[in-house]
């Protein structure tokens, strides 16, 4: 919801996915989501890139091997205990090599090693997708930038929900663009009942004297702050039902 995202790399996102043939639109939502998650911590990027590869990787085994139920399941299981492990290494380390240090003779350093932003959710959405995999829910995805545009989705990528890989495989695939037109002149409606008598009449300057030209050099009666932060209220209502 910050400005950068709202006004630059949101924008540009849209821009660049409609633009482009179908067939490459994935591979947008891939590079873009990747971007976005760098933008934090791009460190980590190889982390979500494992954890794409371990997934991806053990839902064709998993789906390959079908006919042998018993190495399906130690896929499965090897799939989870990997994913598991992952994630246990950055949330737990410190904790158990601070406690079992504590132990006469025992000395394990502690890392002090950031928690990857959006680690959990990433862990369990690839998680479900070998489980759905071998319950036959989906079949297995053979396009790792398809696969990768599914766990890396921006739009829930550090804050949930958790997607499961049934509920979407078939919009990996083939997809409809939904325009939320009504809802959208829904949110303005609302915007505009209960904005205040100042507000209304920014929004008369900046349809009147061009919004670039209001934002960037302000107002007599208004500050630039001010007209920036209504501008920006203005905007996230109007693609609130998008998101």
């Amino acid at each position: 919801s910050s400005l950068p995202f709202l006004f630059g790399f949101l924008p540009i996102t849209l821009t660049v996915y409609f633009a482009v043939p179908t067939r490459w639109r994935n591979l947008v939502l891939l590079l873009t989501s990747l971007i976005f998650y760098g933008w934090g911590e791009p460190v980590y990027i190889g982390i979500m890139g494992l954890s794409i590869l371990i997934d991806y990787t053990h839902g064709l085994l998993v789906e390959k091997y079908r006919s042998r139920d018993k190495l399906a399941r130690w896929f499965v299981a090897e799939s989870v205990l990997l994913n598991l492990g992952l994630l246990g290494f950055f949330k737990y380390w410190d904790f158990f090599a601070a406690n079992l240090s504590l132990i006469p003779g025992v000395s394990i350093p502690t890392l002090g090693l950031p928690l990857p932003i959006g680690i959990s959710f990433f862990t369990f959405q690839t998680m479900s997708y070998t489980i759905d995999v071998y319950r036959q829910d989906a079949p297995a995805q053979r396009n790792m930038v398809s696969f990768g545009a599914y766990v890396t989705m921006f739009p829930q990528l550090v804050a949930g929900p958790i997607v499961r890989y049934k509920d979407v495989a078939a919009e990996l695939i083939h997809r409809m663009i939904a325009y939320a037109h009504d809802l959208s002149i829904s949110a303005w409606r609302k915007t505009l009942k209960n904005a205040s008598a100042d507000e209304l009449e920014m929004l008369y300057l900046c349809l009147s004297n061009g919004l670039l030209s209001v934002v960037l050099d302000g107002d007599d009666r208004f500050d630039q702050q001010s007209v920036i932060r209504f501008v920006e209220q203005m905007y996230r209502q109007a693609i609130a039902p998008f998101m």
